[in-house]
């Protein structure tokens, strides 16, 4: 993993390189800008209001797992921050400025177009309101009736029955269960999603020079357990796990998987 190889260079060079991001580079406002001093933010407000421009909706700095499709290619990404009208976004293989592309995260879907993008992180502005930053962060829609949510659903509900109008039927639930291929598919998907968040933690924690000192050989077994999370979610979703296994790069995993099933 890329990604995983190259935090454990970085931890092995020292605490120079680990505070590298760039949080407190002043940006234009754009959607999913890096997170700027309280002055840099103060002088944003400010040249906005001079402007006559309209401000941009607060982000809020979180860490959640989506995947984004660009360009015909699907790929896992970590959303940084999030607002109602973009993101800042981190991965190993971001589209660059002006392309666009689709960001998933469970049961919400939007198009977006990068505004930004340096090193490992992008800017991204949708193409319209999806969800709302508490809907992104659990990737579910709230019930809705006449575009109403939570108690004033409830209000309009009965509101409706009492005027003797015919409510919409519920969605019926998906019938059936997944056979056998589908279930392996969706245990190599959850294989590599926890991957992703040891990846997040990692990330998070190699930023703190105090915790990169007192536990790094902690952190480098949390990276080879990425690794090893990374190689198994591999073998479960190939369609042939012997030849998958048998080109596995780390050893002592490919020996365990592949040895005698006496030994």
């Amino acid at each position: 993993m890329a990604a995983a190889r190259c935090r454990t260079a970085r931890m092995m060079r020292g605490f120079s390189l680990m505070v590298r991001w760039p949080y407190c580079a002043y940006r234009a406002p754009d959607e999913g800008a890096p997170m700027t001093s309280p002055d840099s933010d103060d002088a944003r407000r400010l040249a906005t209001a001079a402007l006559g421009l309209q401000p941009r909706p607060p982000r809020k700095n979180l860490m959640l797992s989506a995947t984004i499709e660009s360009a015909g290619t699907r790929v896992p990404v970590r959303i940084r921050n999030l607002s109602e009208t973009g993101a800042m976004l981190d991965g190993a293989a971001l589209p660059g400025p002006g392309d666009s592309l689709v960001l998933l995260r469970a049961e919400i879907t939007v198009g977006a177009t990068v505004v930004w993008r340096d090193d490992r992180r992008c800017g991204i502005r949708f193409a319209l309101v999806a969800a709302s930053v508490d809907e992104w962060v659990t990737g579910k829609r709230p019930a809705t009736f006449d575009g109403k949510q939570g108690q004033a659903r409830v209000d309009a509900i009965q509101t409706a029955v009492r005027f003797g109008a015919v409510l919409p039927a519920e969605p019926a639930p998906a019938a059936g269960t997944p056979d056998a291929m589908d279930l392996d598919r969706r245990v190599a998907e959850e294989v590599v999603h926890v991957r992703q968040l040891i990846d997040a933690l990692g990330e998070e924690l190699v930023e703190d020079p105090v915790m990169l000192q007192r536990h790094m050989r902690v952190l480098q077994n949390l990276d080879r357990a990425s690794q090893i999370l990374e190689h198994l979610g591999t073998v479960l979703g190939a369609s042939d796990p012997i030849s998958a296994a048998q080109g596995i790069a780390m050893q002592d995993l490919r020996e365990r998987l592949l040895r005698n099933p006496h030994s």
